[in-house]
């Protein structure tokens, strides 16, 4: 377990993994965490995921040395029974222009007609590395190489909830109505970010994604469901 940390304060400090995007480093990540959860819960108030990195919130001070002490602890212990369970999820996405206004300009940068674009974006299984950004928005990795693309150098200024775009070599959804540098492809009708619920996401960082291709009318067939509260997000 390739592993160090760093101590930002006397109550706060990060666990950090090499700087790559890995289904390997994740399983890890959630392993350390299920661990850090069991064994010292009343003294963590809050574990916060990025890519690379568990970010730990306490409740007491900690030295350099107890830092340094707890990251040996992790890497001698024995964390395959805290494997995670992934649920895949099944979100529908229309990838009609009226809702992808990125995917010309995408097609014509990556010489990739508009349909093979979708077709490669759709047919991978994505894995949800961590929620940032905004509450809920979903950092997936799994994104074909064929489709990596640099942010916009010029943010949009508005881009509506629901939209699935791609930045760098992820993809994700907005949950929420917001300014954004992603180049957008295509719009999920699903609510993916309710603060009413508990949890108020439905997918766990962990869990899988697969993007359902659906036309405009089902678009509007499946909008008109959830404001009516007649629709579930299915899982496997």
């Amino acid at each position: 377990m390739e592993i160090s940390y760093f101590r930002t304060h006397s109550k706060l400090f990060e666990i950090i993994w090499p700087r790559e995007i890995s289904l390997s480093i994740l399983q890890e990540q959630l392993r350390v965490k299920a661990y850090l959860e069991k064994e010292y819960a009343e003294g963590i108030k809050e574990i916060r995921m990025g890519f690379n990195t568990l970010s730990l919130r306490l409740t007491k001070d900690i030295s350099d040395k107890d830092c340094f002490d707890l990251v040996g602890e992790i890497k001698s212990s024995t964390l395959s029974v805290f494997e995670y369970q992934p649920k895949t999820w099944e979100i529908p996405v229309c990838y009609d222009e009226v809702f992808g206004k990125d995917l010309n300009n995408l097609s014509k940068i990556h010489k990739i007609p508009i349909e093979d674009l979708i077709h490669i974006h759709h047919s991978n299984l994505y894995t949800l590395h961590f929620y940032g950004f905004l509450p809920g928005f979903m950092y997936l990795g799994g994104l074909d190489a064929r489709l990596f693309c640099p942010r916009k150098e010029k943010p949009d200024r508005l881009i509506p909830a629901g939209t699935v775009a791609i930045g760098g070599q992820q993809t994700g959804i907005y949950p929420s109505d917001s300014p954004g540098g992603w180049h957008a492809i295509g719009k999920s009708p699903v609510k993916l970010f309710d603060i009413q619920q508990d949890p108020p996401c439905h997918a766990q960082v962990g869990d899988k994604i697969r993007f359902l291709p659906i036309t405009k009318e089902k678009f509007y067939q499946i909008q008109k469901n959830v404001q009516n509260g007649q629709y579930t997000l299915k899982h496997d």
